[in-house]
């Protein structure tokens, strides 16, 4: 009877065995497969909207080739920074002191180091793409602004669409132009100089908060 169960259980083994040596290793290079294929019909749909997965470009290459990048979907690596906000003096009541500064502040993309080399000349502006607005919003009666989280002078990656109005007649550059941000992706927080350089320049815009003229700036 032994030898009859030893047998039987050969008789059993034997196929098993057969099956897991040919029919896993196929399901392994099947699933290879629909994996490979995933990969590339997802990279190829980035491609279609204008992302390359490999490249991030930076503010002044688009600024120098307006035209080219006009609504096309990219990624882009800058620091960012915030424009200045002129406020007019006016009487403001007392749960609102700062009523004469504007409802939105720009947030401009610089290339990484420019904007302390340079000034930050080649800079461009980014809006929110679904909602068309200036990414920091003024807080309901006070003089700070809600920027949604981005970090002054950090360095980002962000991804979404260039636009670029078409130039006015007898000019040769578009006067109209920004950044549609759809996704952002915090690269480098501010180091130690950058950050004394904010400091310097708050405190300068504060003194100007001080002067008796019609007009005042936000740092």
């Amino acid at each position: 009877m032994p030898e009859i169960f030893k047998t039987a259980r050969k008789k059993f083994l034997i196929p098993l065995i057969i099956v897991f040596s040919f029919v896993l290793p196929l399901l392994f290079l099947i699933l290879g497969v629909v994996i490979f294929k995933a990969s590339n019909r997802f990279a190829q749909t980035l491609k279609e909207k204008g992302v390359n997965i490999e490249e991030r470009l930076i503010p002044s290459q688009i600024l120098k080739n307006k035209s080219q990048y006009h609504e096309q979907k990219i990624w882009l690596r800058g620091q960012v920074n915030l424009s200045p906000i002129v406020c007019e003096k006016k009487e403001c009541p007392a749960e609102d002191n700062c009523c004469g500064c504007p409802n939105e502040r720009d947030l401009y993309l610089y290339d990484a180091g420019t904007i302390l080399k340079t000034g930050g000349q080649e800079k461009l502006k980014m809006k929110d793409i679904f909602t068309g607005k200036a990414l920091c919003q003024r807080k309901t009666g006070s003089c700070d602004y809600n920027c949604g989280g981005w970090i002054k002078g950090a360095l980002y990656d962000v991804y979404g669409r260039f636009f670029a109005e078409p130039a006015p007649p007898g000019w040769q550059m578009s006067l109209n132009y920004y950044f549609e941000v759809e996704n952002k992706e915090l690269v480098k927080k501010i180091n130690f100089s950058e950050n004394f350089v904010n400091f310097i320049n708050e405190i300068k815009g504060k003194l100007q908060n001080w002067r008796s003229s019609g007009q005042y700036v936000l740092p």
